[in-house]
């Protein structure tokens, strides 16, 4: 008779821990209406903090938190002065 016995590792989890990335996360909420260079500060932040603590990158927050700086990197402004004469078409 053959007994077989699974052993699994995993970590333990007692809560996410990096409670930075709580903070994080709610300030990446407001990145739209911030200037860009802001975004880039944030962003550089937000990288010093990964790079010193790599583990917070396992947070649940982490990739919520990297789309908002990727949508709120890219942006695209038209303007057009409305005061010029005639139509003017523009195609894609």
């Amino acid at each position: 008779m053959f007994s077989f016995y699974i052993i699994s590792c995993e970590k333990e989890v007692i809560g996410e821990g990096f409670p930075e990335m709580e903070s994080f996360y709610l300030e990446s909420c407001g990145l739209r209406s911030v200037t860009l260079d802001s975004v880039k500060t944030f962003s550089v932040k937000v990288n010093d903090y990964t790079t010193e603590y790599p583990e917070s990158k396992d947070h649940s927050l982490y990739p919520k938190i990297q789309d908002n700086i990727k949508d709120a990197s890219l942006r695209i402004t038209i303007e057009c002065d409305t005061t010029w004469d005639g139509e003017t078409h523009i195609n894609f």
